[in-house]
């Protein structure tokens, strides 16, 4: 996955004609990817450069502010005219849309495992009044705002761009990120790792922790004792200037006259 992306990059950049200094993070979903330009100005250029991907058919485009709403309660299914229905995205779209009158732009459905009552996050492109019921159940829909996640080390206080700590891999202690492929530690789709392999992968992530952190920080030390040497050898020059311009000249005809006397 990692080489598709860096080829992806080198396309995008070759294409678009733009620095690959633009492109922040890039992030699959599904079967698009997302773009993280550096900054507002990278932001402006890149869309300004989309049309160079016209040919290959691709398409580039800012992404969607939508308004997210949670729904705690949805039921399973509903008594209809017809009898007991399962509900869908489309019966429960029609359903919030004559609640509200917005109708969503995508609905998300999770706890699946629970089949009583699943969880619902809508995604709308206006956002609608707040507390509506779908269904007249009891639980009242509310704005959903997703916690932050930072995959440096997996706190949930703050997003990566703002952490300030060391990278630290929640997973097996090691010095990358959480979600990274070099982590051993990190379920696959053949499962989670033992407890004596998650053992091994723990012992083998703290000690190259240990071993990146004394390289960090004896890579700080040797930059303190570099910038005191050239803070005293920039002291030690501008005090010899000193002293030659305070050094008094000896007058050039005096000494002109006392040759010629001589």
């Amino acid at each position: 996955m990692g080489r598709q992306s860096h080829r992806i990059r080198e396309v995008i950049v070759k294409k678009l004609h733009i620095s690959p200094s633009l492109i922040g993070r890039k992030k699959p979903i599904q079967s698009d990817f997302t773009l993280s330009p550096c900054s507002p100005e990278a932001h402006e250029e890149i869309i300004k450069a989309g049309n160079g991907l016209f040919l290959s058919g691709a398409k580039l485009e800012t992404a969607t502010n939508w308004v997210s709403v949670l729904g705690p309660t949805v039921p399973a299914s509903v008594q209809m005219e017809q009898g007991l229905v399962e509900v869908s995205k489309v019966i429960l779209a029609d359903e919030i849309e004559r609640v509200c009158s917005v109708r969503p732009a995508r609905l998300k459905m999770y706890g699946g495992n629970r089949s009583f009552s699943p969880n619902l996050v809508g995604l709308f492109t206006k956002a609608p009044h707040g507390g509506f019921r779908v269904f007249d159940e009891p639980g009242i829909a509310r704005p959903y705002k997703k916690a932050p996640s930072c995959a440096n080390y997996g706190s949930t206080n703050h997003v990566a761009d703002s952490c300030m700590a060391a990278t630290e891999c929640k997973n097996c202690g090691g010095p990358h990120r959480a979600d990274s492929r070099r982590c051993l530690a990190r379920p696959t789709r053949s499962g989670a790792p033992s407890k004596e392999q998650m053992k091994t992968y723990r012992q083998m992530g703290e000690r190259e922790y240990q071993a990146v952190q004394r390289a960090r920080i004896a890579e700080e030390k040797a930059a303190v004792v570099d910038r005191i040497e050239t803070d005293s050898l920039s002291s030690l020059a501008s005090e010899e200037s000193l002293i030659c311009k305070n050094f008094p000249a000896t007058p050039v005809k005096e000494s002109t006259a006392v040759a010629s006397r001589l």
